[in-house]
């Protein structure tokens, strides 16, 4: 009987990721920054977790390409809304 090579998910070390993004969203206002330099960084570290979280504890990481691409039809449509809503003012 051949033993079957596993692929090692690495859930804790992305725990470990999503920790210290958490920690570093917690300290943004004690580095000081401009107030829209601030939400940039905020926005990023969110679009990083929700990156991680996807990818690794929703399983698309170890999903076929094609399978991968889907989300981004809506990430697309969330970037032209919050396009919008800014130019509107709102």
């Amino acid at each position: 009987m051949e033993a079957h090579a596993t692929k090692k998910r690495p859930y804790v070390y992305v725990f470990g990721a999503l920790a210290a993004v958490t920690a570093l969203e917690l300290n943004v206002g004690i580095l000081g920054l401009a107030h829209d330099l601030q939400v940039a960084a905020l926005l990023m570290m969110a679009t990083l977790k929700a990156s991680l979280v996807a990818a690794y504890y929703m399983h698309l990481r170890y999903e076929p390409r094609w399978l991968i691409l889907i989300p981004f039809g809506g990430l697309a449509l969330v970037t032209v809304l919050v396009v919008a809503l800014m130019g509107a003012g709102l």
